[in-house]
């Protein structure tokens, strides 16, 4: 019987150490990277991308004039259609399908660039970035 005891003794006491040691270990952590600080959450962009989508999902109108009644609606900040490219012969660079037929709208004050899409559901879909020097998002480059 007492050796049952000592068993169980020594079983705790070595439970005991490795929680001990599993909380120690987690206190001496250090970290191997931090987050990337994006500019996008910390400006007015989500705002804007909301407002947008809000009028996307109310939009009734031609598909091919999407973009230009969104940026109607958008009268007190200045977007501007996005260029074409001649890689593409499109307003984005990016060959992928998930872009094609789309739309983009640019301001160059607030670096916002807004893609639209009307997707096969009938529904459109907006992708839209900070632009820090690029004159495109980085998703749109071709891989």
């Amino acid at each position: 019987m007492t050796f049952l005891y000592i068993s169980l003794g020594l079983a705790m006491i070595s439970g005991i150490s490795a929680m001990m040691q599993i909380g120690n270990n987690i206190n001496n952590l250090t970290l191997l990277s931090s987050f990337k600080e994006n500019q996008y959450y910390q400006s007015s962009l989500p705002s804007y991308d909301r407002r947008i989508m809000s009028f996307l999902n109310d939009y009734t109108g031609l598909d091919s004039e999407v973009c230009l009644k969104t940026k109607e609606n958008l009268s007190e900040t200045f977007y501007e259609e996005g260029e074409i490219f001649l890689s593409t012969g499109t307003q984005t660079p990016s060959e992928n399908n998930l872009f094609v037929g789309s739309c983009t709208l640019v301001n160059r004050e607030l670096s916002h660039r807004v893609l639209i899409r009307k997707s096969s559901d009938g529904t459109f879909n907006l992708f839209s970035c900070y632009l820090k020097n690029e004159t495109f998002c980085p998703y749109e480059v071709n891989q």
